[in-house]
Protein backbone atom coordinates (compact mmCIF):
# COMPACT_ATOMS: atom_id res chain seq x y z
CA UNK A 1 0.00 0.00 0.00
CA UNK A 2 1.34 3.44 -1.15
CA UNK A 3 1.77 5.78 2.31
CA UNK A 4 -0.57 8.78 2.05
CA UNK A 5 1.08 11.92 2.38
CA UNK A 6 -0.35 14.70 4.24
CA UNK A 7 0.04 18.42 2.60
CA UNK A 8 2.13 20.52 3.86
CA UNK A 9 1.58 22.91 6.35
CA UNK A 10 2.48 26.24 6.28
CA UNK A 11 4.96 26.91 9.16
CA UNK A 12 3.21 30.00 11.44
CA UNK A 13 5.63 32.58 13.17
CA UNK A 14 6.01 32.02 16.68
CA UNK A 15 3.46 33.85 18.59
CA UNK A 16 4.65 36.19 21.66
CA UNK A 17 3.29 34.85 24.97
CA UNK A 18 0.75 37.44 26.68
CA UNK A 19 3.19 38.01 29.74
CA UNK A 20 6.34 38.56 27.58
CA UNK A 21 7.54 41.65 28.34
CA UNK A 22 7.49 45.04 26.49
CA UNK A 23 11.65 45.05 24.10
CA UNK A 24 12.03 48.37 23.27
CA UNK A 25 15.70 47.02 21.55
CA UNK A 26 13.13 44.39 19.30
CA UNK A 27 10.46 46.97 18.81
CA UNK A 28 12.29 49.94 18.03
CA UNK A 29 16.07 48.79 17.19
CA UNK A 30 17.02 52.19 15.87
CA UNK A 31 15.89 54.18 19.21
CA UNK A 32 17.29 51.40 21.16
CA UNK A 33 20.32 52.35 19.46
CA UNK A 34 20.34 55.25 19.49
CA UNK A 35 19.80 55.74 23.07
CA UNK A 36 23.01 52.92 23.77
CA UNK A 37 25.27 55.15 22.32
CA UNK A 38 23.81 58.40 24.13
CA UNK A 39 24.32 56.74 27.12
CA UNK A 40 28.02 55.80 26.34
CA UNK A 41 28.82 59.33 25.00
CA UNK A 42 27.64 61.01 28.77
CA UNK A 43 29.64 57.90 30.57
CA UNK A 44 32.35 59.14 28.39
CA UNK A 45 31.86 63.11 28.57
CA UNK A 46 31.56 62.37 32.35
CA UNK A 47 34.57 60.85 32.95
CA UNK A 48 36.66 62.86 29.97
CA UNK A 49 35.42 66.05 32.26
CA UNK A 50 36.57 64.35 35.95
CA UNK A 51 39.80 63.79 34.38
CA UNK A 52 40.37 67.48 32.97
CA UNK A 53 39.34 69.35 36.31
CA UNK A 54 41.87 66.50 37.81
CA UNK A 55 44.52 67.23 35.46
CA UNK A 56 44.25 71.32 35.78
CA UNK A 57 43.82 70.87 39.54
CA UNK A 58 47.08 69.27 39.43
CA UNK A 59 48.59 72.09 37.60
CA UNK A 60 47.23 74.62 39.49
CA UNK A 61 48.16 73.17 42.92
CA UNK A 62 51.81 72.31 42.05
CA UNK A 63 52.50 75.64 40.04
CA UNK A 64 54.36 77.34 42.81
CA UNK A 65 57.84 74.64 41.87
CA UNK A 66 58.24 77.15 39.27
CA UNK A 67 58.59 79.94 40.73
CA UNK A 68 59.91 79.37 44.49
CA UNK A 69 62.32 76.01 45.39
CA UNK A 70 61.34 73.59 47.39
CA UNK A 71 63.98 74.11 49.97
CA UNK A 72 62.79 77.59 50.30
CA UNK A 73 59.40 76.58 50.73
CA UNK A 74 59.43 74.79 53.32
CA UNK A 75 61.29 77.12 55.25
CA UNK A 76 58.41 79.54 54.65
CA UNK A 77 56.15 76.37 55.90
CA UNK A 78 59.00 76.59 59.09
CA UNK A 79 57.46 79.59 59.96
CA UNK A 80 53.77 78.33 60.22
CA UNK A 81 54.67 75.30 61.73
CA UNK A 82 56.07 77.44 64.51
CA UNK A 83 52.85 79.05 65.22
CA UNK A 84 51.30 78.91 68.89
CA UNK A 85 48.04 77.48 69.50
CA UNK A 86 45.40 80.06 69.40
CA UNK A 87 43.85 81.33 72.95
CA UNK A 88 41.32 78.47 73.83
CA UNK A 89 38.62 81.01 74.51
CA UNK A 90 38.85 82.46 71.23
CA UNK A 91 38.52 79.17 69.98
CA UNK A 92 35.42 78.30 72.04
CA UNK A 93 33.46 80.94 70.37
CA UNK A 94 35.57 80.65 66.76
CA UNK A 95 34.87 77.14 66.57
CA UNK A 96 31.43 77.56 66.85
CA UNK A 97 30.96 80.23 64.74
CA UNK A 98 32.41 78.81 61.63
CA UNK A 99 33.02 75.41 62.23
CA UNK A 100 34.68 74.10 58.68
CA UNK A 101 37.55 77.17 59.08
CA UNK A 102 40.32 74.82 60.86
CA UNK A 103 41.35 72.02 59.26
CA UNK A 104 39.66 72.10 55.99
CA UNK A 105 41.99 71.96 52.57
CA UNK A 106 42.54 74.35 49.95
CA UNK A 107 41.12 71.14 48.09
CA UNK A 108 37.59 71.43 49.75
CA UNK A 109 37.58 75.24 49.61
CA UNK A 110 37.88 75.06 45.98
CA UNK A 111 35.61 71.97 45.34
CA UNK A 112 33.18 72.47 47.61
CA UNK A 113 33.46 76.25 49.00
CA UNK A 114 33.55 77.28 45.62
CA UNK A 115 31.20 75.49 43.63
CA UNK A 116 28.16 76.48 45.77
CA UNK A 117 29.05 79.67 46.08
CA UNK A 118 29.67 80.26 42.71
CA UNK A 119 27.23 77.54 40.51
CA UNK A 120 24.01 77.18 43.61
CA UNK A 121 24.35 81.16 44.23
CA UNK A 122 24.37 80.48 48.12
CA UNK A 123 25.25 83.69 50.09
CA UNK A 124 25.59 82.24 53.32
CA UNK A 125 29.07 81.24 53.77
CA UNK A 126 29.71 80.97 57.16
CA UNK A 127 29.32 76.91 56.93
CA UNK A 128 31.50 76.65 54.08
CA UNK A 129 34.94 75.43 54.51
CA UNK A 130 37.53 77.67 53.96
CA UNK A 131 41.44 77.63 54.44
CA UNK A 132 43.70 79.96 55.76
CA UNK A 133 46.75 78.91 53.87
CA UNK A 134 45.80 81.05 51.41
CA UNK A 135 46.24 84.10 53.63
CA UNK A 136 49.91 83.08 54.63
CA UNK A 137 51.29 85.17 51.64
CA UNK A 138 50.27 88.13 52.37
CA UNK A 139 51.55 88.33 56.14
CA UNK A 140 54.61 86.53 55.12
CA UNK A 141 55.65 88.78 52.09
CA UNK A 142 55.04 91.67 54.25
CA UNK A 143 58.48 90.76 56.67
CA UNK A 144 60.28 88.61 53.28
CA UNK A 145 61.78 90.56 50.63
CA UNK A 146 63.30 87.57 48.85
CA UNK A 147 59.54 86.50 48.89
CA UNK A 148 57.84 89.84 47.72
CA UNK A 149 60.21 90.23 45.25
CA UNK A 150 59.08 86.83 43.29
CA UNK A 151 56.70 88.31 40.26
CA UNK A 152 53.43 86.25 40.45
CA UNK A 153 51.90 86.23 36.59
CA UNK A 154 48.17 86.34 37.23
CA UNK A 155 46.05 87.12 40.33
CA UNK A 156 45.98 83.85 41.81
CA UNK A 157 49.02 83.97 44.09
CA UNK A 158 47.44 83.34 47.54
CA UNK A 159 45.92 80.15 46.55
CA UNK A 160 48.79 79.08 45.12
CA UNK A 161 51.26 79.94 47.67
CA UNK A 162 48.76 78.47 49.89
CA UNK A 163 50.02 75.02 48.25
CA UNK A 164 52.99 75.38 48.52
CA UNK A 165 52.74 76.10 52.25
CA UNK A 166 49.58 73.22 52.77
CA UNK A 167 52.59 71.16 51.18
CA UNK A 168 55.04 71.29 54.28
CA UNK A 169 52.62 72.31 57.11
CA UNK A 170 48.93 71.69 57.80
CA UNK A 171 45.56 73.90 57.73
CA UNK A 172 45.42 73.65 61.07
CA UNK A 173 48.75 75.56 61.68
CA UNK A 174 47.92 77.76 58.95
CA UNK A 175 44.82 78.66 60.88
CA UNK A 176 46.90 79.51 64.36
CA UNK A 177 50.06 81.45 62.17
CA UNK A 178 47.50 83.73 60.51
CA UNK A 179 45.16 84.04 63.76
CA UNK A 180 47.59 84.38 66.19
CA UNK A 181 48.89 87.53 63.77
CA UNK A 182 45.64 88.60 63.22
CA UNK A 183 44.94 89.21 67.10
CA UNK A 184 48.49 90.99 67.10
CA UNK A 185 47.90 93.23 64.68
CA UNK A 186 44.89 94.51 65.65
CA UNK A 187 45.56 94.82 68.94
CA UNK A 188 48.72 97.31 67.81
CA UNK A 189 45.98 99.18 65.59
CA UNK A 190 42.81 100.01 67.37
CA UNK A 191 42.47 103.40 69.14
CA UNK A 192 42.76 102.08 73.06
CA UNK A 193 40.05 105.17 73.37
CA UNK A 194 37.70 104.12 71.26
CA UNK A 195 38.02 100.34 71.50
CA UNK A 196 39.48 100.18 74.82
CA UNK A 197 37.07 97.15 75.78
CA UNK A 198 39.31 95.27 73.42
CA UNK A 199 42.78 96.34 73.49
CA UNK A 200 42.55 97.54 77.12
CA UNK A 201 42.56 93.72 78.40
CA UNK A 202 43.13 90.16 77.78
CA UNK A 203 41.69 87.55 75.65
CA UNK A 204 40.55 85.79 78.80
CA UNK A 205 38.97 88.54 79.93
CA UNK A 206 36.70 88.88 76.48
CA UNK A 207 33.09 88.13 76.74
CA UNK A 208 31.25 86.54 73.98
CA UNK A 209 30.14 90.19 72.24
CA UNK A 210 33.99 91.22 72.37
CA UNK A 211 35.04 87.94 70.17
CA UNK A 212 32.17 88.59 67.80
CA UNK A 213 33.11 92.61 67.73
CA UNK A 214 36.70 91.34 67.12
CA UNK A 215 36.02 88.66 64.31
CA UNK A 216 33.80 91.48 62.46
CA UNK A 217 37.06 93.83 62.58
CA UNK A 218 39.32 91.18 61.41
CA UNK A 219 36.51 89.86 58.43
CA UNK A 220 36.00 93.71 57.31
CA UNK A 221 38.85 94.96 57.74
CA UNK A 222 37.52 97.34 60.31
CA UNK A 223 35.30 98.59 57.52
CA UNK A 224 32.31 97.82 59.51
CA UNK A 225 32.75 99.02 63.05
CA UNK A 226 30.64 99.80 65.77
CA UNK A 227 31.74 103.46 64.67
CA UNK A 228 31.65 102.42 60.87
CA UNK A 229 28.58 101.07 59.52
CA UNK A 230 26.74 101.08 62.62
CA UNK A 231 23.67 99.41 61.08
CA UNK A 232 25.86 96.75 59.32
CA UNK A 233 27.98 95.98 62.24
CA UNK A 234 24.50 95.39 64.74
CA UNK A 235 23.33 93.36 62.26
CA UNK A 236 26.24 91.54 62.21
CA UNK A 237 26.49 91.18 65.78
CA UNK A 238 22.83 89.88 66.01
CA UNK A 239 23.23 87.36 63.38
CA UNK A 240 26.66 85.49 64.96
CA UNK A 241 24.83 86.08 68.32
CA UNK A 242 22.13 84.22 67.56
CA UNK A 243 24.35 81.60 65.21
CA UNK A 244 26.34 81.03 68.45
CA UNK A 245 23.56 80.68 70.70
CA UNK A 246 22.07 77.76 68.41
CA UNK A 247 25.57 76.42 67.80
CA UNK A 248 25.89 76.09 72.07
CA UNK A 249 22.10 74.75 72.29
CA UNK A 250 23.04 71.80 69.98
CA UNK A 251 25.80 71.04 71.62
CA UNK A 252 24.05 70.71 74.58
CA UNK A 253 21.00 68.56 73.23
CA UNK A 254 24.07 66.32 71.79
CA UNK A 255 25.51 66.02 75.45
CA UNK A 256 22.23 64.86 76.78
CA UNK A 257 21.87 62.16 74.37
CA UNK A 258 25.28 60.24 75.03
Amino acid sequence: MSETVSPEQPIQPPQPHEDEPFSLSKKFPRIAKFFRLLKYFIISSIILTIMEIGVAYWLFSSRWNLLIPREMMKEFAEEVNNAAPVHPRYMEVYTKLFPNHVNTTLGQQIFINYTERYFFRITEIDDKPHCFCDMVYDIQKLSNHELDSIEWDGRLQDLEYGFGIEKFSTPEKCFQYVTNWRIAYWYDRLDPERFGHLVNKSLDNYTDDDFIELFIIMETWSDVTRYNNSQKFHQKVKHLRERLAKARATEKERSKGT
